[in-house]
C-alpha cells in the first residue's frame, strides 16, 4: 500500500491544494502591489525547492501531482478569494486542520515533513516581498502563527 492510499480523494486534494491556499493567504495578509510579483513567483517556485530538502516520500508524491497543476491551483485559490474575501483566511485555516487530521494516517515523520513543507512555503512567500522594509510583516507573522497552530506544529 502506498502513502497515497492512506487518504480519501478529498483528503489528497486538500493536501495538494494547501500550499497554494497558504501562499494566497500569505499574499493577502499584507497586500503590497510592488511585492505581488515576487510573492506569486515564490508561490510557484518554493514548493519544489523546499520539497527537495524535505526528504519526505509523501511530499515528493504530492509535489509530483501538484507541479503540473500549479497554475490551476493558483487560479482556484484566486477564485475562492474573490468569492469570499472575508472568510478566505478562515477557510485556509480549516483546510490546515483537515490536513493535520488526515496526516494522522501516515508515519509521524511524514506528517511532520508535510506540515513543515507547507509552513516553509508560507514563510518563503512572506519573505519574497518586504513591506515597509520588513522581511516578514506583523500581519504575515500572525498568519504564520495561525497556520502553525492549525497544523499543530511549532512555527519557524
Amino acid at each position: 500500500m502506498g502513502l497515497k492510499d492512506n487518504f480519501s480523494s478529498e483528503e489528497w486534494e486538500n493536501l495538494i491544494g494547501l500550499p497554494s491556499a497558504v501562499s494566497m493567504t500569505m499574499i493577502v495578509a499584507a497586500p503590497n502591489v510592488m511585492g505581488v510579483w515576487g510573492e506569486t513567483k515564490a508561490m510557484m517556485q518554493e514548493p519544489a525547492k523546499l520539497a527537495a530538502s524535505s526528504g519526505s516520500s509523501l511530499v515528493g508524491l504530492l509535489l509530483a501531482e501538484m507541479q503540473p497543476r500549479l497554475q490551476e491551483l493558483a487560479k482556484k485559490q484566486q477564485a475562492a478569494l474573490k468569492h469570499d474575501k472575508a472568510g478566505y483566511r478562515a477557510h485556509t485555516m480549516e483546510a490546515c486542520r483537515l490536513a493535520a487530521t488526515a496526516l494522522t494516517k501516515v508515519p509521524p515523520e511524514e506528517a511532520l515533513a508535510y506540515k513543515n513543507w507547507v509552513l516553509g512555503i508560507g514563510l518563503k512567500v512572506a519573505e519574497a516581498a518586504k513591506e515597509h522594509g520588513i522581511a516578514v510583516s506583523d500581519p504575515e507573522k500572525a498568519v504564520i502563527a495561525e497556520i502553525s497552530s492549525a497544523l499543530g506544529v511549532t512555527g519557524p
